[in-house]
């Protein structure tokens, strides 16, 4: 799903950034911002109902994935973008805050696309769930905040320009798979402290 969202993803980024001639930091953030809420959600929202089609011993397919996810769009891009900017926020009054908050705030995608919550009373039930689950959930986001934030830092590494529409879309497609796999492991600790779906 990844894998198929960051070509368009790349390019489309590619392109408001020349359109928009952003070389300042603040701006260039907002683009890149713009790009994610328009595709990321999408590709999130699929991986999730294709993942637990999988666990659940169904065969949706990722077309039907990608249809579904289709479906409850706006609530997952208005969650995706709360959560974006309540952890930019903690993130500016240090870090701690910030990686506090995103720790809270781990489950609001699969609460708004499984439990088909709308996005503020899925941030309420994602603080609830994690709650109780210190023991069970912070080594795994440990885990996988290192792999993100590494992977984040070695593409940005590898691609100093901004300005090669096939270097932005190699670190797109680079980044797929740690983005993947952060879905899988979410979808496994979602599954593990969550009352039975209905």
């Amino acid at each position: 799903m990844f894998l198929l969202a960051a070509v368009p993803s790349e390019i489309i980024g590619f392109y408001l950034h020349q359109s928009f001639a952003t070389t300042g930091d603040l701006s260039g953030g907002f683009v890149d911002l713009l790009t994610s809420v328009l595709i990321e959600p999408l590709a999130t929202g699929a991986a999730i109902f294709f993942i637990e089609s999988r666990d659940q011993g169904g065969k949706l397919s990722i077309y039907d994935s990608l249809m579904k996810s289709t479906g409850i769009y706006f609530p997952l891009a208005t969650s995706y973008l709360l959560v974006f900017v309540m952890v930019t926020l903690g993130l500016s009054l240090y870090l701690i805050p910030g990686f506090y908050l995103l720790y809270k705030l781990m489950f609001v995608e699969y609460r708004v696309a499984l439990k088909k919550e709308q996005p503020m009373e899925a941030i309420r039930a994602s603080f609830n769930q994690t709650k109780g689950s210190w023991s069970l959930l912070f080594l795994p986001f440990v885990f996988l905040l290192i792999i993100l934030l590494s992977s984040q830092t070695l593409i940005g590494y590898l691609l100093t320009s901004q300005n090669d529409m096939l270097l932005q879309v190699f670190g797109g497609v680079f980044e797929s798979p740690f983005m993947a796999f952060a879905v899988v492991v979410g979808y496994r600790l979602f599954s593990l402290t969550s009352e039975p779906l209905s």
